[in-house]
């Protein structure tokens, strides 16, 4: 493998940089605890998340120089893991220093093939008004890479698809073929297309595998295609749906056609900031999944302007879930167990009733920390079930569970961002009798998991670092709460 010398050099210097400012920053309040966070500069999707020698890889769609997107000439992150909650900063392994990929080496994916690691990515040509090519890079020991001399692998769409927006393959082995979906569009409307291959280098085009009619938006971004059980799922995070930024197709697949059939369509979260989900089939044979926890502007509730930027860094990954399907084809997104390890200084509260008084929740420091709340909606008599979180009375996030809406309202406009928004969900609990609701908060975001996680919130939020507050409200009526649990995470 010829011409490796300026990738080197460059993601020599770019870690020597980045791990350089970290040093300068990784004490801050605001950094997260438990979540996965960029060491300085920006990131944003999830690349390459991958086990390769029993270990958790994750890649990611990096800055190293500034701590926003700028020209979105991504270089690749890399960090690993043992159980995917303690991260090791690894050395940055792909730049945009070679002609094929100088506008950016955008997302992809990574998998291990007779002892190397492989990553495909999509390069972005400057000499060709940036048109978009997949490339491959390997590596002997999975923390340095070197790019192939023949990239970009797959440099056409080899159909009538669009090649500008033709992007983000991800990579499977079935029947013992290679398989590779790649996310594009045609005629304004979003399409993942199908590729087969005997050797990861020779592509032949299969089929569109599956392609919307408005319902999928015009860009099909980062796809990651899977089994569950006996049914196939589709991952994609659509361009042009507005309040839509990461979806689930369910249903089966055709092999020989390459098209797949779905019949179930569901959001993964419901918050302003999960983006780009990529999924492993881990040691354990679960469906882990992780996703970038920011938005881009083009979101209604961006603008392009980032919180944490002036301090040096932006962008952390939500914490890993466990995908599982119903009976129905709908799927559902748990916090992995692992994290169960990190709890400490267990409180629990029983038999409550509370109104518009509110009660107070404390464990630890009240900002890093997970709450298991159960609400009897037989008994409960409030319209609306309020919880106020990282308060100090002025700044704070609020959560309404709108019983009589059957509405879950995410309202951060009394925090320090900069666009004072609200985010609604589906509350599907309110057709039964009782429901658990599951938190997570850390030092700038909160989670939120509910309906058998079926529905799921992922919100950054900045407030002063003594907004640590956590009130439960009955509004018009009393809620009746049997447990509260809380832990220090």
């Amino acid at each position: 493998m010829e011409n490796n010398s300026k990738n080197f050099e460059e993601t020599k210097r770019a870690t020597a940089h980045v791990m350089e400012q970290h040093e300068k920053i990784k004490d801050h309040p605001l950094r997260q605890k438990y979540h996965f966070e960029v060491p300085a500069g920006w990131c944003n999707d999830p690349n390459g998340f991958s086990v390769f020698r029993g270990k958790y890889h994750l890649f990611y769609q990096h800055n190293p120089y500034m701590a926003e997107p700028g020209d979105h000439r991504a270089y690749w992150g890399h960090a690993i893991s043992e159980n995917l909650v303690d991260w090791e900063y690894l050395p940055i392994v792909l730049a945009p220093v070679d002609a094929y990929d100088k506008a950016g080496c955008w997302s992809g994916c990574a998998l291990e093939l007779e002892d190397k690691m492989y990553i495909m990515y999509t390069g972005l040509d400057e000499r060709n008004e940036r048109q978009q090519g997949q490339c491959m890079a390997v590596s002997e020991d999975g923390i340095y890479f070197e790019k192939t001399d023949d990239n970009p692998i797959l440099a056409e769409t080899l159909c009538s698809a669009d090649k500008k927006d033709f992007r983000d393959p991800c990579i499977w082995r079935e029947n013992g073929e290679w398989n590779m979906v790649i996310g594009s569009t045609k005629d304004n409307f979003a399409q993942t297309l199908l590729y087969r291959s005997e050797d990861l280098k020779n592509w032949k085009f299969v089929n569109t595998m599956t392609e919307s009619l408005g319902e999928l938006g015009t860009v099909c971004e980062c796809p990651n295609f899977f089994q569950l059980g006996e049914k196939r799922v589709l991952f994609t995070s659509p361009h042009g749906l507005n309040h839509r930024k990461s979806v689930y197709l369910t249903g089966d697949f055709d092999y020989p056609a390459g098209k797949f059939f779905w019949n179930n369509y569901g959001e993964i979260d419901w918050g302003m900031d999960y983006y780009a989900p990529q999924v492993i089939t881990d040691k354990k044979g679960r469906k882990i999944i992780i996703g970038w926890m920011n938005s881009w502007d083009w979101m209604p509730w961006c603008d392009g302007k980032y919180y944490t930027t002036a301090l040096g860094w932006c962008g952390a990954m939500a914490i890993p879930r466990e995908v599982r399907m119903d009976r129905e084809g709908n799927l559902s997104f748990m916090p992995i167990e692992e994290l169960q390890k990190y709890r400490s200084g267990e409180l629990v509260q029983k038999d409550i009733t509370v109104g518009e008084e509110g009660i107070s929740v404390e464990t630890g420091d009240n900002a890093h920390c997970e709450i298991i709340m159960e609400l009897d909606l037989k008994k409960t008599t409030a319209k609306t079930v309020r919880l106020e979180l990282k308060s100090d009375g002025k700044e704070k996030a609020l959560v309404n569970f709108n019983l009589t809406r059957g509405e879950i309202e995410f309202d951060r406009s009394s925090t320090l961002d900069r666009i004072k928004c609200k985010r609604k969900a589906p509350f599907r609990s309110v057709m039964e009798d009782t429901c658990k609701i599951h938190l997570f908060i850390d030092s700038s975001s909160i989670e939120i998991f509910t309906d058998h996680y079926r529905t799921c919130m992922t919100n950054t939020v900045y407030v002063p670092k003594d907004a640590t507050g956590i009130k439960i409200y009955g509004m018009e009526g009393t809620a009746k709460i049997p447990e509260i649990q809380s832990w220090v995470l």
